[in-house]
């Protein structure tokens, strides 16, 4: 195996490492000791901090966790409330929004008031019993559905007959009104299949009013436009170097191959980026998203302005903004 990928991989199982906590700085911390010495437990519980099955609800409708919540229970608080912070004590805020959406996911109001009796130390204040109450009476009052097709008449006994017919049982028909039947088939098909019942529809737009069969008309002959020959046009000198420029853009985004960008201290990385802007070249960055996972960019710098890298993607061909500190790291474009 070539020396290169030796040195890959070293360093790729040192980082790897790191992120499980079994060194830490450059030295084996007190997990890898356990790890190496083929112990099953490790004592990662011990260090961290146990779970608890409770919260304590503010006069202000909030609710403070005074620790990491147990699975269940951060799942419900997390439905019907919004967190404001993490830390050591987490806060929520219980809104009409976040109830609805508890409403939402099935809950009713007496469901959420009796999980947050249950779950917290402090008394449910009277307000945010209220604000359920009201969410939960106003709640699914109206309803949205969507239908293909209704079939709509006056004679209500007709409508009747038509919802009870053993031939249209494959319409599934639903009553919305004493006058009006709604179903998941199409104009088209509800018409044909009603006719095969010996029922007599007729198709209505959606302003009610019958639509009637075109009649059949032959459309006028018209004489075919004379053949125009004129000489084209050279493209300007505008139009030529920017279409040398995509072209330049795609070679490079299409040679470039992923990489691993070697990482950068922050100084190092502001000192590397006012290099390229000055210097106008293309460089490639790693870049980290919310979750932590790491992509590398090739990109062309244009300026720094409040901890944000302007510049544009040779991916997308589009200007995009880069928050400095998710930068790891930076090495030029190759």
């Amino acid at each position: 195996m070539p020396q290169r990928f030796n040195a890959e991989y070293i360093e790729w199982t040192l980082r790897e490492a790191e992120w499980l906590g079994l060194t830490g700085q450059g030295a084996l911390s007190q997990f890898g000791q356990a790890f190496l010495s083929g112990s099953e437990d490790l004592g990662v519980e011990l260090a961290l901090p146990k779970p608890v099955d409770h919260i304590l609800i503010q006069a202000d409708n909030s609710a403070i966790a005074p620790g990491p919540l147990t699975v269940e229970l951060a799942n419900m608080i997390g439905t019907i409330a919004d967190i404001e912070s993490r830390g050591g004590a987490s806060v929520y805020r219980f809104s009409e929004s976040s109830i609805r959406r508890g409403l939402d996911h099935g809950q009713t109001g007496e469901q959420i008031k009796d999980f947050l009796k249950k779950t917290s130390k402090t008394p449910v204040p009277q307000p945010l019993e209220y604000l359920i109450n009201d969410v939960a009476k106003r709640h699914g009052r109206l309803r949205v559905g969507s239908a293909q097709s209704y079939v709509r008449c006056e004679d209500e006994g007709l409508v009747t007959q038509i919802l009870h017919d053993k031939k249209l049982e494959s319409l599934r028909f639903r009553k919305l009104a004493p006058q009006v039947l709604v179903c998941d088939v199409e104009p088209g098909d509800l018409i044909a299949t009603l006719r095969e019942a010996s029922y007599l529809p007729a198709a209505e737009n959606a302003s009610g009013i019958l639509i009637s069969a075109p009649a059949i008309r032959r459309a006028k002959s018209r004489p075919r436009p004379p053949r125009v020959l004129s000489e084209s046009q050279a493209p300007s000198e505008i139009i030529i170097k920017a279409a040398v420029r995509t072209l330049r853009t795609g070679e490079k985004a299409s040679s470039h191959k992923p990489r691993e960008v070697p990482r950068t201290t922050a100084n190092e990385t502001l000192d590397l980026l006012h290099q390229y802007i000055e210097e106008q070249a293309s460089l490639t960055i790693g870049y980290a998203d919310t979750n932590g996972g790491v992509s590398n960019r090739l990109i062309d710098p244009i300026s720094i302005s409040l901890g944000t890298l302007i510049a544009r993607d040779h991916a997308t061909g589009e200007m995009q903004s880069f928050r400095i500190p998710r930068i790891t790291g930076v090495s030029p474009a190759k």
